[in-house]
């Protein structure tokens, strides 16, 4: 069922057998609540709808490089941040699902020590249960696992192969979850609740939860998950930490380690045959004939000599500077359906379009990449506080130098795979620096098997706590390219698993 926590009584203990904290995706898939029939699983999240105030209490201060503002890359709704998944190179709502590599996972930074403390076959397991929560295709990512889409990848050269991205929506991962949970006796979706304490004993936890209207009230549970996101799991912690509640950091990476998946446009590659467009057509989102809708993506070709970052290349159609323009000064009418043909967006659907080398001058190749776990990039508390007293998160991003020479060499390799294919040619233009604003917030509570390395251990409890866990992307070693969503939703699972194995 569904409350509002506004209609609380202040000052009220409620008792709970688990208490889960947030509403995205690691939350939903953490803690279903058929999981344990007959214990009430407790859902803690800011509102139902989109509010400005409640928007607010995602603020924070941003040093280093310049990174998007934390309140833009941060949603406090009943869904999380994949209320951010609208899109326009997805076509609406929605978002690109694919698993990490198996090289991912191995201490290959420095920072990452001793890499991740789960192996890669036991992950395959709940990312195929994740696939299915999903309702995705069939969990398949090499590009020859779709040959019968009509549409052939290019041969691989220069350490750079072809493997496929799937798409799903927002609804079709949450919805059914919401569903049950409304239709449950044994758990309840609180709305408009926002955390602001965290302490824990030996036996239970017990989190303070204000409202709107300033009143509060707590709740005790035998297992609190914390599924905030990477920022927010951080801030928490830290204010607990701080506030001497039972929580502790040995390992000194508490809201270290940030990481996201900078996007790099440098690279153009112009047709020089008119064929170009059909040839390239696998990499564009299309359907397959399951009806499973991909996108071909170029990859690295195994793990990779040395500290090469990973990534992906997408193409992305360049309409023509004139049609762009009149695009522009069209405003809406020029976004209208009828002239999408000759004036076409920027984005998934190019290979449909009946004469692309008209109105197309190329493509964009747009490279997702790796970023390692430097410490330097990291949460901390600013001297500035939320409407209910809580300090706001202050985080610290940089771009490190040696990594940008990693993408130089990147580029190179890819650029030199498709010209390869005889396709056309790609133009380098400068060396920019690439866009951190992927909103892929990753690291800042890692996983490590001990407590002088990391935050959570292999199961995502936080270390020297019995009752505290942490779900997402922010107890990842290295998040290595791939959008996280997929594998927040594997470990999601994994650690339902587990929280229903226990006593």
């Amino acid at each position: 069922m569904e409350q509002d926590a506004t209609r609380q009584p202040p000052g009220r203990t409620i008792e709970t057998d688990v208490c889960v904290i947030g509403a995205g995706p690691a939350d939903w898939s953490s803690a279903p609540p058929w999981r344990r029939r007959g214990e009430t699983w407790w859902y803690s999240r800011a509102v139902a709808r989109r509010s400005t105030p409640v928007q607010d209490l995602s603020d924070g201060d941003t040093s280093g490089d310049a990174i998007e503002r934390l309140g833009a890359s941060r949603h406090r709704q009943v869904g999380g941040n994949s209320c951010l998944w609208n899109t326009p190179t997805l076509g609406g709502p929605g978002a690109k699902y694919v698993p990490l590599d198996p090289w991912d996972l191995s201490p290959r930074w420095p920072e990452a020590l001793h890499g991740w403390p789960v192996e890669y076959q036991e992950l395959l397991r709940f990312y195929e249960r994740a696939q299915r929560l999903a309702m995705l295709g069939p969990f398949a990512y090499e590009a020859s696992s779709w040959a019968g889409s009509g549409r052939t990848a290019i041969p691989p050269g220069a350490g750079i192969t072809s493997r496929v991205y799937q798409f799903g929506g927002r609804d079709a991962l949450l919805q059914p979850l919401r569903a049950t949970l409304r239709r449950a006796t044994n758990a309840r979706l609180m709305t408009r609740a926002t955390v602001v304490q965290l302490a824990t004993s030996a036996s239970r936890a017990t989190v303070t939860v204000a409202t709107p209207g300033g009143d509060r009230w707590q709740v005790q549970a035998r297992r609190v998950v914390l599924a905030t996101g990477a920022v927010e799991n951080a801030r928490l912690l830290l204010v607990a930490v701080h506030a001497r509640g039972g929580v502790h950091d040995r390992s000194g990476w508490l809201g270290c380690g940030f990481m996201e998946h900078p996007r790099d446009r440098a690279m153009t590659l112009r047709p020089t045959t008119r064929d170009a467009y059909r040839v390239l057509a696998f990499y564009d989102r299309h359907e397959a004939a399951d009806g499973t809708t991909i996108a071909g993506r170029l990859a690295l070709d195994g793990e990779q000599p040395g500290h090469t970052l990973n990534a992906s290349a997408t193409l992305l159609p360049l309409i023509g500077v004139r049609r762009a323009r009149l695009r522009a000064a069209l405003g809406p009418v020029g976004r209208s359906p009828a002239l999408r043909r000759w004036m076409p967006p920027e984005g998934h659907g190019w290979s449909l379009h009946p004469a692309p080398t008209r109105v197309f001058q190329g493509f964009t190749v747009l490279l997702n990449l790796e970023q390692p776990p430097h410490r330097e990039n990291r949460v901390q508390l600013s001297s500035r506080r939320d409407l209910y007293g809580v300090p706001l998160p202050a985080l610290h991003w940089q771009w490190d130098a040696a990594d940008h020479a990693r993408l130089v060499a990147l580029r190179k390799r890819v650029a030199h795979a498709l010209e390869d294919v005889g396709v056309g040619r790609v133009i380098v233009g400068g060396d920019p620096r690439p866009d951190p604003n992927a909103r892929h917030h990753a690291g800042t509570t890692r996983m490590h098997a001990d407590p002088r390395y990391g935050v959570v251990d292999a199961d995502g409890r936080v270390h020297g706590t019995d009752t505290l866990f942490v779900a997402g992307a922010s107890t990842f070693p290295t998040a290595g390219f791939a959008n996280p969503t997929l594998t927040i939703v594997a470990m999601a699972v994994r650690l339902a698993d587990r929280l229903a194995a226990e006593p």
